[in-house]
């Protein structure tokens, strides 16, 4: 089902990596008539420790908007770094000199820096995977509502969490408490912004077949000295609908979420779990 989302301006972050969540989301935006400003950082790491195969890079972003715009949409991609103020409030800016309107936030970009046992964790990669997950959250809303608000037609904002935030575990602290930490800011923000008809709701997936979770559960089986076929059937079997869900399917939600259809919906925390209720 696509949703009427024609003549609205919609900003998608982490958008960068082809076959990624955030590229399924711009499409089924765009399928939707919605205008779209696509985001990622773009940009190498200066601390190989800190490297994470979600930076999507220029390249991919405009491969996901030149497919975007083949909907019939107008398409802006943008470098941007959600942990850097300066580097979000020019993102907004530059999608109000170029659409003059912002109505859809979409808060999807997101990481896990150097995941470990606590005890074991680089100091420096809990701090990034923090900053990426809570904080540019955090700064995409303190720079994208005041547009939103002042024009007065209200607005829609989709934080992306993870089934992590609910149900963690081990060797994945920071990136638990990052999404649990969107969730907690989706709540209290919802109420904030309720009078000037703007909804806030997140999404919690659980196990996504991309990139991504396949890097997660190379980690898995490298610190667990197993194969990665054993891991990854090991991880299906706990989902009891038998598979990973598809980005479409996480796309699909944020879509709804986006709507005209989801206007009484806000404040809430979405689990897309498959039936998964468990670590």
């Amino acid at each position: 089902m696509n949703y009427n989302l024609e003549g609205r301006v919609a900003i998608v972050t982490g958008a960068g990596r082809k076959g990624g969540i955030g590229a399924a989301i711009a499409h089924r935006l765009a399928r939707s008539g919605a205008h779209l400003v696509l985001t990622d950082l773009c940009a190498p790491p200066t601390d190989k420790a800190l490297a994470h195969p979600g930076n999507g890079q220029w390249q991919g972003l405009t491969a996901v908007a030149e497919e975007a715009e083949a909907l019939g949409v107008q398409v802006l991609p943008l470098k941007a770094d959600v942990t850097d103020a300066v580097s979000v409030e020019d993102m907004v800016a530059k999608t109000l000199d170029r659409f003059g309107r912002l109505d859809i936030l979409i808060n999807n970009a997101g990481a896990a820096i150097g995941p470990a046992p606590v005890v074991q964790m680089e100091e420096a990669a809990w701090r990034r995977t923090l900053e990426i997950n809570a904080t540019g959250t955090f700064l995409c809303c303190r720079y994208g509502l005041p547009p939103m608000i002042a024009a007065g037609r209200g607005g829609r904002v989709v934080n992306m969490s993870s089934l992590a935030a609910e149900r963690p575990k081990p060797g994945i602290s920071a990136y638990a408490a990052g999404k649990a930490a969107v969730v907690a800011l989706t709540r209290s923000l919802a109420q904030e912004v309720a009078e000037f008809d703007i909804t806030v709701n997140a999404v919690l997936p659980g196990d996504v077949d991309t990139e991504l979770k396949r890097w997660g559960l190379q980690l898995e089986a490298l610190a667990a000295g197993r194969g990665y076929e054993e891991i990854l059937a090991a991880a299906t079997a706990r989902v009891p609908l038998g598979r990973f869900a598809t980005t479409a399917e996480v796309a699909s939600l944020v879509a709804f979420l986006a709507s005209d259809e989801a206007a009484f919906i806000s404040g809430q925390a979405y689990v897309l779990s498959g039936g998964r209720e468990w670590a």
